[in-house]
């Protein structure tokens, strides 16, 4: 029938309208949505390279014919870079750098030029044909050494671009697998036809690409209404779950079924003291030897402990996964902080102790002078002496009352850290120390004023180490209290002519409180505890001519609040 065209440039013009009105879709209604202006702009392309090859099959006149396929190859240039960056958008992956853009716009632009100023030159085209195809004309093209170029460029983009879909759809599940799927096999509908007439293994004296784009575009329509291509995207839960352990407390280490390495986040980085760079892609128990053993034994019930250092603790909880489809198996450590709750146990344990102890100790003393001094058939001195026990015993205990307040203040508010004027802080301990120990001689050196960053009871810290000099100090001890500064450090040395500190009670409070077994070491102990809460170091050199005692501190900053004395 007269003015009816044929039915292959009837379906051409269909497509074309289809892609452009989908494309404009996407623009509009999707644009918020990763990938969704890409693909519309890559299927106005589409549609148009449809359009201008039905128009080319229209024409009657072979000079029309090649200018409608020189426009063509500005299609043709565009559709791989925007696949690309289509890929790259909707998979949340990086795009190119800026110097493989500009390689491949010279690329694309060559190329396009190269067809454009045929037959001026023949580095794109060397020859074109006018054939016969039924009712329809078409041209047939050979090819020059630039197109093989672009072709060697156009296909290393879509390929990549491919790859960045099907890995996607590996590690997806559920409709976002479905939706990349979909994708994946409208890119390869056309791809395949299109490099087997390129590279001369298919007998088609025509491109049929611009045909098989039917297939691509209903594809993409499909896609959008069975699985809401835009409307979910997959991107947002992949991105939302990496950002939450990127970014969350827990340290999280996975293991593949080798016990490699696959991924670590920062916490883990952190707590292990390692970069991601460095364990990612080796064996774990080859890097992290004492982990792996941890993660042998752990499991979702048991209580497993990895110790970073001797204050950091980590519980150690091991989930295995497994996806038999794709054949991935392994497992998920997560390591928890629970330094703060297991130190604080370990403190609370060790009063317990010591309290039930010594309380149980001192009450029995004081039980068995009381009932002494109750004696009226005892002599007056061995009740006077009762009651001078009694009253020394009771002065122990509610001295030990005031350590175990000043630890119980300590566990409340062992996170704060705050500015303090240390010289004010040791003139009270210096006046209280002269005030309950008369005998003792204690003098105190330093400058004048000098912050530190210390714990809210620095007051208790120091106390407990000048008490101890004068406690253990002998008749009439000397105590020396010498600070000094340099840099970023103030040190405070408590220097005694006593005996010296006994050697299992140094143990006991240099190898940690659960060797602590009663009261004589608390005062040092809580000191040695204050000390290490305020980020500073502490040492303890007793000989025999006596203890020194060096307490080293940050000094406080200018922008850190300051606490007087």
């Amino acid at each position: 029938m007269a003015g009816v065209p044929p039915p292959p440039i009837a379906l051409l013009v269909g497509v074309a309208l289809v892609a452009l009105v989908v494309a404009k879709a996407f623009v509009n209604r999707r644009r918020d949505r990763p990938g969704a202006t890409e693909l519309g702009v890559l299927l106005a392309v589409v549609g148009t390279w449809c359009g201008l090859y039905a128009a080319q099959l229209a024409a009657t006149t072979t000079a029309t014919m090649v200018f409608l396929y020189q426009l063509i190859y500005l299609c043709i240039v565009a559709v791989p870079p925007l696949w690309f960056l289509f890929a790259s958008s909707y998979t949340g992956r990086q795009s190119l750098p800026l110097l493989g853009w500009l390689a491949a716009g010279i690329i694309s632009v060559g190329c396009f030029l190269g067809a454009l100023l045929w037959p001026e030159t023949t580095l794109v085209w060397t020859d074109v044909e006018v054939v016969s195809i039924g009712q329809l004309r078409a041209l047939s093209l050979d090819k020059g050494p630039v197109f093989y170029v672009f072709i060697g460029y156009a296909y290393t983009l879509l390929l990549w671009g491919a790859a960045r879909i099907g890995r996607y759809a590996i590690t997806t599940r559920g409709r976002a697998r479905n939706q990349t799927r979909v994708i994946a096999f409208a890119l390869f509908i056309v791809l395949v036809p299109n490099a087997a007439f390129n590279t001369g293994l298919a007998p088609f004296e025509f491109d049929p690409t611009p045909f098989v784009f039917i297939l691509s575009v209903l594809l993409f329509v499909a896609a959008d209404f069975r699985y809401g291509l835009f409307r979910a995207h997959p991107l947002a839960r992949d991105v939302a779950r990496e950002h939450v352990i990127e970014e969350m407390v827990d340290g999280v280490l996975v293991v593949d079924r080798a016990n490699v390495i696959t991924d670590v986040n920062p916490a883990a980085a952190t707590a292990l003291g390692v970069s991601p760079r460095s364990v990612i892609g080796e064996k774990l128990d080859a890097v992290l030897p004492d982990l792996a053993t941890r993660i042998e034994s752990a499991d979702s019930e048991s209580e497993t402990y990895y110790h970073a250092s001797s204050d950091v603790t980590y519980d150690v909880r091991v989930s295995p996964f497994s996806r038999p489809k794709n054949g991935l198996q392994g497992r998920i450590v997560t390591l928890h902080d629970v330094s703060e709750t297991r130190q604080r146990e370990e403190r609370l344990s060790v009063l317990n102790r010591i309290l039930r102890h010594d309380i149980r100790n001192g009450l029995n003393v004081v039980g068995g002078f009381a009932d002494l001094v109750a004696d009226t058939d005892a002599d007056a001195e061995m009740r006077q002496h009762a009651a001078a026990r009694i009253k020394h015993r009771t002065d122990e205990l509610l001295d030990l009352a005031e350590k175990i307040r000043a630890i119980e203040k300590g566990l409340d508010r062992q996170n704060e850290r705050q500015s303090t004027e240390l010289m004010g802080v040791l003139d009270i301990v210096v006046e209280r120390i002269e005030r309950q120990w008369p005998e003792a001689t204690v003098t105190l050196s330093g400058p004048d004023e000098v912050t530190v960053l210390t714990t809210p009871i620095a007051e208790a810290l120091f106390h407990n180490l000048v008490e101890n000099a004068a406690e253990h100090g002998g008749e009439s001890p000397t105590i020396d209290v010498v600070v000094t500064t340099a840099d970023d450090w103030v040190t405070v040395e408590v220097t005694d002519d006593g005996p010296g500190i006994p050697k299992k009670e140094l143990e006991a409070i240099e190898s940690g409180e659960t060797q602590l077994a009663h009261a004589s070491g608390i005062g040092l102990w809580l000191a040695t505890w204050l000390v290490r809460q305020s980020s500073g170091t502490i040492e303890f050199d007793a000989t025999d001519e006596g203890t020194v005692v060096t307490v080293r501190l940050r000094r406080a900053r200018p922008d850190d609040e300051t606490v007087p004395a």
